[in-house]
């Protein structure tokens, strides 16, 4: 199957094929998550995450993924994907957090917003449930 035929149903069943609980701690898997991506792919998440604004491009999307490996540990625990659109699929993922500087930890919803063109991921905008409650494992 070439990038061009995927579907956003297909790419996420490519993305969830990676999702084992500690999936998120692995450098490895952002890595291999990479070849679904489109070069240029933008990644938003919320302002007040210490990793959080606009990233672009694989670059920035790395920084991002590195930051919250840096600060946390994360558990995938469970996570569901339906096709919204023609172009978009939405990812509901539940992720324990384990701040690594206090030992905190909270288990919280997260959507993503995923938008495909020409059978590559281009956007990824992420509604984290509770921010306030992310950000205190911190302290």
């Amino acid at each position: 199957m070439t990038s061009t035929s995927r579907t956003p149903l297909q790419i996420m069943e490519l993305l969830s094929a990676t999702w084992f609980p500690d999936a998120m701690g692995d450098p490895a898997t952002a890595l291999r998550w990479e070849e679904l991506f489109d070069e240029d792919i933008v990644l938003i998440e919320p302002d007040s995450l210490p990793h959080g604004g606009r990233r672009h491009g694989l670059d920035g999307f790395r920084a991002a993924q590195a930051g919250m490996r840096e600060l946390w540990e994360q558990r995938i625990e469970a996570a569901d994907y339906w096709q919204c659109a023609p172009d978009r699929a939405v990812l509901r993922i539940v992720i324990r957090w384990t701040a690594r500087a206090t030992g905190r930890s909270v288990l919280l919803p997260m959507i993503d917003l995923i938008r495909v063109r020409d059978g590559r991921i281009v956007e990824v905008e992420a509604f984290v449930h509770d921010t306030a409650a992310l950000l205190a494992t911190l302290r």
